[in-house]
């Protein structure tokens, strides 16, 4: 199989990651995700207000038990192809996330306050 681009996203609505390949000159192949839906997550999708409406460059940090995370939104995807805007934050066994701080792109910060949400 020769491919260009790759996608990944719930393209079936069952709360797991699909993977999509556009291939050349035949029909795109879809691996969905049968591995079933043991473990949590969340997704989280950034819009922005004005310029950079995708979030490109925040950056989020969690925490769910003794698990701690980072991840950067980042734009675009693989040739000719796109992501699910969504960010997935993937925490395992664990039954919530204890907080989650979002830091903006610089270029998207109203004041340099920074915001943490717990529950």
């Amino acid at each position: 199989m020769s491919a260009r681009g790759l996608a990944l996203g719930d393209s079936t609505t069952t709360e797991r990651l699909d993977v999509l390949i556009s291939t050349n000159n035949e029909t795109p192949v879809l691996l969905r995700n049968n591995a079933g839906s043991q473990n949590h997550w969340l997704g989280i999708k950034l819009v922005g207000k004005k310029a950079n409406i995708d979030a490109v460059g925040a950056r989020l940090t969690y925490q769910a038990g003794d698990l701690k995370r980072s991840r950067m939104k980042v734009g675009g995807g693989s040739y000719l192809s796109s992501h699910d805007p969504r960010l997935v934050l993937g925490i395992g066994k664990r039954a919530k996330i204890d907080w989650l701080e979002i830091v903006l792109a610089p270029a998207q910060r109203p004041n340099p306050a920074l915001r943490r949400s717990s529950h």
